[in-house]
Order: structure tokens, then C-alpha cells, then sequence
């Protein structure tokens, strides 16, 4: 039976958005940790002044991920969801979190020196305005995180996951391989980084003056 995203409870949400850092499949959990890996190694190119702004925090796990990696530099989160920032301010949050959409954010231009936003285009029905926003709001480097296509798929295939739907993940409305993701933001910003953690792409970009 499909998940009720729309009439889930704000722990339900939760506890759905955090089913791939709560598995306990050693594979998964290596993967995984190679994506915070890469994450790391390009927040480690961040000046120590530097702002930092995560958009489309989730559950939240990315969150306190990030901040144990960066050097004391300002961070903030956001997220869409609004349960989710409910449950997340009730709770305790590690950093300043507010409610907004990515295709409208309440940001001044260039207001974050860097700006973060992994393992959300893919769901997303207008990426280019996604996009636009993002590096509106950031001053010098932009972070980004999609899934490499079609490994991912293959990948959900080879264990036994969705296969109806040809190993597409729910709520995966985008997908790109390497090559294709990159040759999107490049459109953006000028690439510093690429990295190729099994099964995503992770792409860094300065932002052009």
C-alpha cells in the first residue's frame, strides 16, 4: 500500500523522509555515508566566514550532518513541508529553520555566501525556476545533489523495489545521468566540483558575478 503523504501525521512524515538513513543494511549505510563524504569534501573549500544556507532540510538528517561538518560558519536550514518544520521546532532544531519554497524564497539576493539543495530537484515540476532562485540567493558557491540516472533505478531494481514503475522511485519526477545533470548547471554557474558517490551526482558551482 502506497504512503498517504498528504494525510500523514507530522511523524509519520518523519519517520517516512528518514526510512534511507534509519536503514540498517551495511550496503546502505555505506552508501550513504559516501555521500556525506563527498558533502564534506566540498564544504571543506568554504571560507570559515562564510554563511551557509541548507533548502529543502527534510527530515532533517542532512541538517545535523552539515553542520557537524562546517568550521563554526553561520548555517540555516528550510524547508516547504510545513509539518515537518512544526515537528522539528517542537522538538529542537540545531539551527535556524524557517518555512518557504523553494520557487519563492524569502531571501535577499546573494544573502548566503554558499547555499545547499540535495536530494530535491528530482522531485521537483519546475526545476529552472528552482534553480533561478537558488543562485538568486547565493553570493559565491551553490551545492547540488540529484540522483545518477539510470543507475538509481537499476540499483532499486536489482532489490527488488519498484518495479512496476520500472525502478522509479516515488515522487521522482526528474532524472538525470551524470552527463546530462552537469550540462544543466552549467547553464547556472561555473563547475568547481563534480562528484559520482554510488548511486548520485553532486555537483559544485560558483556563482557567476
Amino acid at each position: 500500500m502506497a504512503f498517504d503523504e498528504e494525510n500523514a501525521s507530522p511523524e509519520q512524515l518523519w519517520e517516512h523522509y528518514m526510512g534511507k538513513y534509519k536503514n540498517p543494511n551495511p550496503i546502505a549505510r555505506m552508501l550513504t555515508n559516501g555521500f556525506f563524504s563527498c558533502i564534506e569534501n566540498s564544504l571543506a573549500t568554504l571560507a570559515d566566514d562564510f554563511s551557509v544556507l541548507e533548502v529543502g532540510c527534510g527530515p532533517g538528517e542532512s541538517t545535523k550532518r552539515i553542520h557537524q561538518l562546517l568550521k563554526n560558519q553561520h548555517f540555516e536550514a528550510s524547508e516547504f513541508e510545513q509539518r515537518l518544520v512544526d515537528l522539528h521546532l517542537q522538538k529542537g532544531f540545531p539551527v535556524p529553520l524557517s518555512q518557504e519554497s523553494v520557487y519563492e524564497m524569502h531571501r535577499s539576493d546573494n544573502e548566503f555566501d554558499c547555499v545547499l539543495l540535495l536530494e530535491v530537484l528530482e522531485h521537483l515540476d519546475d526545476v529552472e525556476t528552482a534553480l533561478k532562485e537558488i543562485f538568486r540567493v547565493a553570493r559565491h558557491t551553490v551545492i547540488l545533489s540529484v540522483p545518477n540516472e539510470p543507475l538509481w533505478r537499476i540499483l532499486n531494481f536489482m532489490r527488488g523495489k519498484y518495479w512496476s514503475d520500472w525502478g522509479n522511485t516515488p515522487g521522482h519526477l526528474n532524472h538525470w545521468s551524470r552527463r546530462e545533470f552537469i550540462k544543466l548547471v552549467g547553464n547556472f554557474g561555473d563547475i568547481v566540483s563534480i562528484y559520482s558517490p554510488t548511486p548520485w551526482t553532486i555537483i559544485q558551482v560558483k556563482v557567476k558575478p
